[in-house]
């Protein structure tokens, strides 16, 4: 295996719409257990080193909040972890080379033409530009920053306690250390947004110049979705979904214009800027993962850590499932027809439904070519009932 996600369940508050891992930072802090909870990862890592193949070719490191980490302690991560894409032939470059390559991508230490993917989860508040030039110095690669909405009343509608000043510093630290590779993240259909909004926070997220833009359809956990009809009413997240039903795919057309292909239902890049890491899941690659919360998946086993931070530092054993390999194949199909490039028909076949193929072909919503079989991109929008008339549930082995 090739792929690392590496979990960070920190974060400086939570935000109430959010369903990750994630708890408050301080009291973990006060209390020793993230120093112990890096520790942790560390001595999780070396347990597991034999499934990985070295050099890795991507890392994600996710929250949480990463950067709300200290910041020692995050860089010693990081390096350690970037190591893991070196090969030991490797010469070290000199550290303004290597702030160089990290932030324009152009690390070819993988092969010819290829490159490491070392993506880390970042939000406004948390990054500077001397915190950033390190992390590239560090191995680094790709930085993904949450901001969600420019919007001050859009952003308290989701529970986010990020202020503006907060967002224009972090894209100026951006820019700054001239960081290239890197994703900006928004969420759609949030309570409140009209279009015009919508489109503010579209122009700001092209402005902003990312290579990569991440466009979150809102999603109501039970607790945050109580507490918009609390505050606004039930009425409130059915004009919510509506709009984003209606404008969507207006949204998408915005973001192709600009130059940002859709290759995935919610995620958008610059030719050649797709995120390696997330394309590795989609595809049904393997991968290990670290830290609470976190999912291996591998062969037939799939392994899930403790979810919460106690649970993980007090050594509780991970959840491990069997997989079929029904459910693989029913995996690889579900994720892979989430992307523009699709999936290999006979790859999947065992998934699919033979007949729904041919009426969804007949009806414009499906496309094959070359033995691949794709979801019009006019039809991305609805990608999930398609797979609901196209995929067979796997039962039993």
């Amino acid at each position: 295996m090739r792929h690392l996600y590496v979990h960070i369940p920190f974060c400086r508050s939570r935000c109430s719409y959010c369903d990750f891992a994630a708890e408050a930072l301080g009291p973990h802090l006060r209390a020793g257990r993230v120093a112990a909870y890096l520790t942790a990862l560390r001595t999780e890592l070396d347990r597991h080193l034999e499934l990985l193949t070295l050099p890795l070719e991507t890392i994600y490191v996710g929250g949480g909040t990463p950067t709300a980490l200290p910041h020692d302690g995050l860089l010693e991560l990081v390096t350690h972890l970037a190591s893991l894409q070196r090969r030991p032939s490797d010469d070290e470059p000199d550290s303004a080379a290597a702030v160089a390559a990290a932030v324009s991508g152009a690390v070819p230490r993988l092969g010819p033409g290829a490159r490491p993917e070392f993506t880390l989860e970042a939000n406004p508040g948390t990054i500077d530009a001397t915190l950033l030039a390190a992390l590239a110095e560090a191995g680094v690669t790709r930085l993904s920053l949450g901001v969600q909405s420019f919007s001050p009343a859009l952003r308290a509608a989701l529970g986010r306690r990020v202020t503006q000043d907060e967002i224009d510093s972090a894209l100026a630290a951006i820019h700054t250390v001239d960081w290239r590779e890197w994703n900006l993240d928004l969420v759609f259909g949030i309570p409140g947004q009209d279009w015009a909004a919508a489109v503010a926070d579209l122009e700001a997220a092209v402005s902003a110049s990312p290579a990569h833009i991440s466009l979150y359809d809102l999603t109501y956990t039970p607790d945050y979705a109580a507490a918009v009809d609390r505050r606004s009413g039930a009425a409130a997240r059915g004009a919510a979904a509506a709009f984003s039903e209606e404008h969507y795919a207006i949204a998408v057309r915005f973001l192709e214009t600009a130059g940002y292909r859709r290759y995935e239902v919610s995620n958008f890049a610059l030719p050649g800027h797709e995120c390696r890491h997330n394309l590795a899941y989609w595809q049904g690659e393997d991968y290990v993962g670290l830290g609470a919360a976190a999912v291996s998946t591998y062969g037939r086993r799939r392994r899930t850590n403790p979810a919460t931070v106690s649970a993980y530092l007090e050594g509780e054993p991970p959840e491990e499932e069997h997989l079929s390999d029904v459910t693989r194949t029913w995996e690889r199909a579900m994720l892979g027809l989430r992307t523009a490039e699709g999936v290999d028909e006979s790859d999947v076949a065992q998934a699919l439904d033979q007949g729904a193929i041919e009426r969804l072909l007949a009806q414009g919503c499906l496309e094959r070519c070359c033995g691949k079989l794709r979801v019009n991109p006019g039809f991305m929008d609805v990608n999930s009932s398609v797979l609901a008339a196209l995929l067979v549930t796997p039962y039993g082995d």
